[in-house]
């Protein structure tokens, strides 16, 4: 029933339920009976249901990706990711216990 789920969200990812109505609605009708199956215990009947409400949200994103749909995730581009920190040059510090040199005349 998972994919049945994912199916139905991509479907509405791409307005199925705007620009494939009919496929739409039937792949929510079949997925409704299915999960009312699964709870009745019916789990044959259920798994047969949820197929059905697969393939009607599929055909549903196939047709609204066909009448122009755009996916609505797709649109907006997520921001870059950020530039990897640069290791910075070491300082160079004379070290506390070596003797300081006078600058030659």
């Amino acid at each position: 029933m998972s994919d049945t789920t994912a199916a139905i969200h991509a479907a509405k990812e791409v307005e199925g339920d705007r620009l494939a109505p009919e496929l739409f609605r039937q792949a929510n009708e079949w997925f409704f009976k299915a999960r009312q199956e699964y709870k009745l215990r019916n789990f044959k009947l259920a798994r047969d249901y949820a197929a059905r409400a697969q393939r009607f949200a599929e055909q549903a994103e196939y047709e609204s990706l066909r009448n122009k749909g755009v996916r609505k995730g797709l649109d907006e581009a997520a921001p870059p990711p950020p530039a990897p920190a640069t290791p910075s040059e070491p300082s160079v510090e004379p070290s506390p216990s070596a003797p300081e040199t006078a600058p030659a005349p």
